[in-house]
Formats: structure tokens, sequence, C-alpha cells
């Protein structure tokens, strides 16, 4: 059996996955209308690295109703379940989808779907620093909703000229509230930005040094951080081979590898452990170790969340 073949069997959890860069070019070329075609397909082939903005425009206009949502959701999870991801948490920018489809209806889309498809995908709501506070708290007040019944958590996307500072309207609320919520770090933090940090739930880290103090918070605050190996790899932010990933992997460091980058084409979870597979001297064991922690640290009800790692342990079993 191929390393591809075992880690394609392995059981994995994928805790950042974008709809609208998940999208292949065959999907969009059947969601798409004549009026958008030759965009589409064009833009669909590219291969460079896009800002977050572009790479989300050709999609968005493809998922404009709530047939071509459910057609890509569906799309989704059959991927999901060939590649033996058993959970997965869906990023989703409602603001993104208003000149279309009414956010709340949106989202309800989104929901009814998966649990018609009956698939471990909870909804992970965006709101950004680059977003009226309006829209913001629009995206909260759903989140509020709806936490609980689909949705397990709000990301805030930071820009890196962002004052996190400005956005303490947002944080109030959550940290009185004790919501999960996750942020990215891609600069320099500031002191004030550190006090919002050590409540997170999880950390997407975007940059290729280590941050010695910020890691070491995260250990003592139980805090996960996040990595996308090709969104830094095509970015040219990291050299594999000098990368720090590998020694807090061997240290049993509570973190996760997903498939989030912002591509056209977008890469999978299989393929991000492959890429390190490849590059690093890691086992299965050591797989099994990153994916259980990731289980127990889900924000999700003790029953589902049990039955989950008892069904991972038993595959797990069954492969080692």
């Amino acid at each position: 059996m191929t390393l591809f073949e075992q880690l394609k069997n392995f059981p994995k959890v994928d805790m950042h996955i974008n709809l609208t860069s998940s999208i292949s070019t065959d999907l969009a070329f059947d969601l798409t209308d004549e009026e958008n075609m030759v965009e589409v397909l064009d833009q669909m082939r590219e291969k460079n690295v896009l800002e977050y903005e572009n790479a989300l425009k050709i999609p968005i206009k493809i998922l404009k109703n709530s047939k071509n949502l459910v057609l890509s959701i569906n799309n989704l999870i059959d991927k999901l379940k060939k590649n033996n991801v058993i959970y997965g948490e869906l990023f989703f920018d409602l603001p993104l989808y208003n000149d279309y489809i009414n956010e709340e209806k949106c989202l309800n889309v989104i929901i009814d779907e998966i649990k018609k498809e009956n698939y471990p995908l909870q909804v992970v709501l965006v709101i950004s620093s680059e977003r009226e506070r309006s829209a913001n708290l629009k995206t909260l007040e759903l989140f509020e909703k709806y936490y609980g019944k689909g949705v397990n958590s709000i990301y805030f996307q930071k820009s890196k000229m962002a004052n996190m500072s400005d956005y303490m309207y947002i944080f109030d609320r959550l940290i009185k509230n004790n919501y999960p919520f996750i942020v990215n770090h891609n600069s320099k933090i500031t002191n004030q930005d550190y006090e919002i940090y050590r409540h997170a739930k999880r950390i997407i880290y975007s940059l290729s040094n280590c941050d010695e103090e910020l890691i070491k918070e995260c250990r003592e605050k139980n805090i996960m951080l996040e990595f996308s190996i090709t969104r830094l790899k095509e970015s040219n932010l990291i050299e594999l081979a000098n990368w720090f990933i590998f020694d807090l992997i061997k240290e049993n460091y509570l973190l996760t590898i997903t498939s989030c980058d912002m591509t056209t084409l977008n890469t999978d979870v299989l393929n991000e452990w492959c890429l390190l597979f490849n590059n690093y001297s890691l086992n299965l064991h050591d797989m099994a170790k990153v994916m259980n922690n990731c289980l127990n640290h889900l924000d999700l009800n003790p029953d589902e969340k049990q039955k989950l790692i008892d069904d991972f342990m038993e595959q797990v079993n069954t492969v080692l």
C-alpha cells in the first residue's frame, strides 16, 4: 500500500474547510450560467495564490441560490467521505452572499442540508476587520441564535493592519458569554491582542517563524494552533525543511492540519498530510495523536464527541 493510500484510509479531521474554495472546475462548469461561463472557467483553472476576496469572487457568483448551495455541499461531503474525513468545520462568510440570498436563509440551507446528509460537519461563521460594524454585529447575532444548532464557533478574520482594540465590541460579548472563537496570527501582535488571544479556542497560524511566547501561552491555556501547509508553502512563507511544525508534532502539541488555502484550485486535508509525511520522519502514530487531540478539543455535545472519539479509535486500531 502506498503512503497516499495509507493516509487516505486513515480517519482524519479537517477543521477549516471553505466551501467557496473547494469547488472543482467540473462542479463550477455544471453550476454556472452562460453569462458567467467564460470568466468562471478561466479563473477556476488558475493556480496562482490569490488574495482572500479575489479568490472568492467567482465561487460566490456560482453559489448564488439555494439549489447550487445544496449541490455544492453534497459534492463537498462526498469528497470528505472518500478521503475518510470523519469530522469537519465549514467556514462560511455570510455577508459575501448579500447580493444573492438572505444571510439567515443561506445559513438555514447549509445547516438543513448537513443534517439531511447526517454528516458530522459544523459551521463556523466569519466576521472581519475589513467589514462595517453593523455587518459584523448581524453575523454575531446569527451566531448567537444558531450556536449549538449546527454552528459551533465564530472566526474573527484580522487583516495585518487591524488594531484589535477597535473590535472590543465583539470580543467583550464573546468572552463574557464564553463563546468559542478563532483568530488568525498573521502579523506581530500587541499586548492588547494577547489579552484577546488568551480566550481563543483556536489560533490560525499564518507566519513562518516560531512565536515562542505565543506558543507557550497556547499550551498553558489549552488553545489549539491551526496550520495550512499548502497556503504557506505556495506563498513562499516557509521552507519545509526548516519549519518548526515537526517539533510541535513530536512534542504532542495541540494543533491541527487543515485544508484552508486561498488558491482557486484548493487542496484538501489528505494532501496536507501527504506534504508532511513526504518532508518529515512522521509515522501513523504521530498522526493519530494529532487527530485524537483535535477530537478531544471539539466544542460539541458530549455524546456526539464521545461517539466521534470511539469511532476514530476503532478505525485507527484497524489501520494500525
